[in-house]
């Protein structure tokens, strides 16, 4: 008999300099079955989303638990995930009280958000974070380790500006620009092309799916029909992402100098999730972080607007860590800081939407990962890092039960939650991570997530 053409699942389309990987298709389903059966699990994703901050605790907690809970007024962006998620209150960051030096409100919680361990300043020390760890057991099966995304760079203020710390209490830079990382993904990836070509490639303008046309047309000829769909889905998507990224640069005939970053945060968030979400899908990575802002954000949202009352609407006219520490019910301070809150949460939402429309052979990438999204602080106004709001994602390959509201502490009781760290161990253990214990106090995996 004759044995079925099957594919590898390391296979990369060629041309030009350039690697571009492949979704997980069926042909590939023999080379991940043997892999199972030598131990290795499928592709199960890792993904952190910080925003800072807090969130307005009367408009962030659900009144009720379980599967039937009711979405919260700033948790309603996500109501086309409700069975995709889980919604965990009384969750605490208590390590980062005792951290030495350090504002333990906003920055030492921001340290420490990943890392559940007490943090230091002059000299900076801190622990290894959730993504790290992960990072350095999976690097293994992918060609880049782990990303690090943001909207922000810089090294000066690092306790300020980071949430990806190795080992040795080392802060992971971020990348924050999309064009670049595309880049780095896409087109640096070759290790036999040389600077010159790569450049070259770059002022000739070529898209990475031109360049490895020949290859991807033999490819394609071999595939089955359900799996040429899911190129064609595949290649769409990237296409459309290149040509949006193309858009960013400076229209001029002469190739000029390299694009700078987008002066739109709202451009620069989406097209940083775009690409992280085809690096997940190309198994070019399973670990990512996005660091939306930084421990003190004050940014201005002049895009933003709340209803006047009147028919009208007032734009937000103050910076976001000045409204978080003005919060009267239903004040006009408050109404603005809620519509930040919103807002990120939306973003929150346009990542899943993403991961959930990506099809692999045995779910959807939403399905075979866990992303976190949550703030270092609860109440801003308090400093509260003892109870975090705090969403948890996907089902890690059949690991996690989403779809419910778990309260583990009461929010408006302001003593030390369940750690958080419970719930890093947890993650670690739902991809595959060996880990018995995680930070100073993720003695023990979180209960109910199963």
């Amino acid at each position: 008999m004759k044995k079925p053409w099957e594919l590898s699942r390391r296979t990369f389309l060629r041309g030009a300099g350039t690697l571009l990987g492949l979704p997980v298709l069926e042909a590939m389903v023999p080379s991940i079955a043997r892999a199972q059966a030598s131990g290795a699990l499928p592709p199960r994703r890792m993904m952190a989303f910080y925003v800072p901050n807090g969130m307005y605790p009367p408009e962030w907690y659900p009144t009720n638990t379980g599967a039937d809970y009711t979405l919260s007024p700033l948790l309603s962006p996500l109501a086309a995930f409700k069975s995709d998620m889980l919604v965990l209150s009384g969750l605490g960051n208590k390590p980062s009280h005792y951290s030495s030096n350090v504002d333990v409100g906003h920055v030492a919680s921001t340290a420490t958000f990943l890392t559940a361990v007490p943090a230091g300043d002059a000299p900076v020390r801190n622990g290894i974070s959730l993504d790290q760890f992960a990072a350095n057991q999976l690097k293994a099966h992918t060609r880049f380790p782990s990303l690090e995304l943001g909207t922000r760079g810089g090294t000066s203020d690092v306790l300020h500006n980071n949430i990806s710390w190795t080992a040795n209490g080392t802060p992971m830079p971020k990348e924050t620009r999309p064009d670049h990382l595309f880049d780095r993904l896409f087109e640096g990836m070759d290790p036999n092309q040389s600077a010159q070509e790569a450049e070259a490639r770059r002022r000739r303008r070529l898209s990475v799916l031109d360049s490895a046309r020949e290859d991807t047309t033999r490819l394609q000829s071999k595939l089955g029909q359900q799996d040429r769909l899911r190129m064609e889905e595949y290649l769409t998507g990237v296409r459309e992402l290149e040509v949006r990224l193309q858009q960013t640069r400076p229209s001029q005939c002469s190739p000029g100098a390299r694009p700078s970053e987008p002066t739109d945060v709202r451009q620069q968030v989406r097209l940083l999730l775009d690409v992280m979400v085809l690096a997940f899908q190309c198994d070019l990575t399973r670990v990512a972080t996005f660091m939306y802002g930084e421990a003190v954000d004050d940014s201005s949202y002049n895009f933003l607007s709340i209803p006047d009352g009147r028919g009208g609407s007032i734009p937000i006219s103050q910076g976001h860590h000045t409204l978080s520490h003005d919060i009267s019910a239903g004040s006009q301070s408050q109404r603005m800081y809620s519509a930040i809150c919103k807002w990120e949460v939306e973003q929150f939402a346009y990542l899943l939407s993403k991961m959930k429309a990506v099809q692999e052979p045995d779910g959807t990438l939403l399905d075979n990962s866990v992303v976190l999204f949550g703030s270092n602080i609860g109440e801003a106004q308090v400093h509260d890092t003892l109870n975090m709001p705090v969403v948890l994602a996907g089902r890690g390959g059949g690991k996690v039960r989403p779809g419910r509201h778990i309260l583990y502490k009461n929010p408006n009781d302001l003593t030390p939650g369940v750690p958080v760290a419970r719930l890093f161990l947890s993650m670690l253990q739902a991809v595959g991570v060996t880990a018995t214990s995680f930070g100073s106090d993720g003695t023990a995996p979180l209960l109910e997530l199963t």
